[in-house]
């Protein structure tokens, strides 16, 4: 017969080894393909793909349509004006919009939704986390959450197709040292290091506007959902409608 520290020894080894494997499943990133895809256009005339993801057809591709975002001249803050966002060279405006398409205030983002189609609520963002395997108690979280940031990135080729990009954000201001404020104007930051990305819902807990956003990093597979002020500032955007 066994004897008691032989039989605890192998116990606490396969107690060890289920934990492990409870990890590995936490971790894993699904499978997930689009049910469907297709092609939209804009309100002036530019064809996108788009993604059927559960029950929500995506736009695989940042929106372009508007006005660019270089070809505002100036905002108003009070009594001052200040300069738009621009970049030190117009090889590296274009280069931002050939990679990562136009950027958006809220109010622009609100006013250049195609027909048929709408800026995300931050529930179609909830359900497009839930569909990409994100657990139901992180879903209401605030700040980064465990799940769905990787599958949110990749191709058709890859998996689920909605190729969110990294353009970083653009604005007026000097909260949290986002942006570096100079005679110029605004320098665009945070380009190639994380995706922000507009929600249509108003977060009604601060006297200023804030809406809920969404902000991904490469490599990681998690999710930020963060309240951000609509004053001043441009984001990416990708329109949403409820599958047909």
């Amino acid at each position: 017969m066994m004897n008691m520290k032989k039989l605890a020894y192998m116990l606490c080894i396969v107690l060890a080894l289920g934990f492990t494997a409870c990890g590995d499943d936490e971790d894993k990133v699904p499978s997930v393909k689009p049910t469907s895809t297709g092609t939209m256009t804009d309100n002036d005339g530019n064809e996108y793909h788009w993604v059927r993801i559960g029950n929500l057809d995506w736009m695989a591709e940042n929106m372009i349509g508007g006005k660019p975002f270089y070809e505002y001249t100036y905002l108003y803050l009070g009594y001052y004006q200040y300069p738009t966002v621009q970049f030190a060279m117009d090889e590296e405006r274009d280069a931002y919009w050939e990679n990562y398409g136009n950027v958006y205030t809220y109010e622009q983002a609100l006013e250049n939704c195609p027909d048929g189609w709408r800026l995300p609520t931050d529930d179609d963002w909830k359900n497009l986390e839930s569909a990409l395997g994100m657990s139901d108690k992180e879903l209401d979280k605030l700040g980064w959450r465990k799940g769905a940031g990787l599958l949110m990135t990749q191709t058709v080729e890859q998996g689920t197709g909605l190729h969110m990009l990294f353009g970083g954000q653009m604005g007026l201001g000097t909260t949290g040292n986002i942006y570096n404020i100079s005679n110029e104007g605004v320098t665009p930051m945070g380009i190639g290091e994380y995706g922000m990305y507009w929600s249509a819902t108003v977060d009604k807990n601060y006297e200023l506007q804030c809406v809920y956003c969404r902000r991904i990093m490469p490599y990681l597979n998690e999710v930020e959902r963060t309240s951000s002020t609509t004053q001043n500032r441009w984001l990416s955007v990708r329109y949403v409608r409820d599958a047909k």
